[in-house]
């Protein structure tokens, strides 16, 4: 007899998604990847041959197969999006379709197969421009800067109007992750600028004094784990910006941690103003 949990977990093979999919591996989960593969199988390939890990290629808008996958598992962790200012800017009506339509059949799947909980990925970008004197935190107002952040608030919203007492809902608002996974990016800022510093022996900053909050990709899955595991009444429902109060770091501040541990050499040059405006603290 299987006693595994079965987590589906949308966007699997994703940056931050494969990253969970390895937690939940080690941590003796069933898991079910459902992922168009829209960037690519690196994030997948590694698990394939998993006795415990399921492989479906396929759409979340695919409403007959979010349906069957859905019913086989216990929690839902919802990543698939179009993810970023730049590539939902460039595909404005795939956003749509998919961060929003997507997830509005997600949290319908959940509701009609009785899903324990459903973990919803949002992002702390929806703070964007901040009073930097402040910390946001949960309850600050959000004032998005792009249409990632805007699509992903419309659906924080719609879960909360649209709330159902048989379903344990849980936002999640990561900070900027870094570090490696399975499937790698480089456009996100600490990855960026490591990448930089190593190839070119150089960095450009532009808006060095702009606040990011920042996080270890291998975190993601700890704290979905622990969502799992936590007792209802803590986690039913609610809102957790993720990451580390003290990793709120301006973008110079980044620049010169890589200078100072591990290219002594690098030469920073600070340049105009960023036309990314975002900047923000959050605890």
């Amino acid at each position: 007899m299987n006693n595994k949990r079965k987590a589906l977990v949308t966007g699997g093979g994703g940056y931050i998604g494969s990253a969970v999919v390895r937690h939940l591996l080690i941590k003796n989960f069933e898991v079910y990847v459902l992922d168009n593969l829209s960037l690519g199988a690196d994030g997948v390939s590694c698990f394939l041959g998993y006795p415990s890990y399921h492989f479906i290629q396929g759409n979340i808008n695919d409403k007959k197969l979010l349906d069957e996958i859905t019913k086989k598992v216990d929690f839902v962790v919802h990543l698939a999006a179009i993810v970023g200012e730049s590539a939902c800017k460039k595909n404005p009506k795939e956003t749509e379709i998919t961060n929003i339509e997507g997830t509005k059949k997600v949290i319908g799947s959940c509701l009609k197969n009785k899903i324990q909980r459903l973990i919803f990925f949002s992002t702390c970008s929806s703070y964007g421009v901040q009073d930097t004197k402040i910390m946001a935190n949960e309850e600050t107002p959000l004032n998005p800067v792009s249409l990632y952040a805007e699509s992903k608030i419309s659906m924080e919203n719609f879960l909360k109007k649209n709330y159902d007492p048989s379903l344990s809902f849980t936002i999640l608002r990561p900070s900027t992750v870094h570090g490696p996974s399975p499937r790698m990016r480089f456009d996100l800022i600490v990855n960026h600028f490591v990448k930089d510093a190593f190839l070119n022996g150089s960095l450009e900053i532009f808006g060095g004094e702009l606040w990011r909050p920042l996080m270890w990709v291998g975190e993601v899955g700890r704290i979905v784990e622990k969502i799992i595991n936590a007792d209802e009444k803590v986690i039913k429902n609610q809102i957790f910006n993720l990451g580390n109060t003290d990793a709120n770091k301006k973008k110079k501040d980044i620049a010169e941690i890589i200078k100072k541990n591990y290219l002594p050499n690098l030469n920073i040059k600070y340049l105009g103003k960023d036309q990314d405006l975002r900047s923000y603290r959050v605890d």
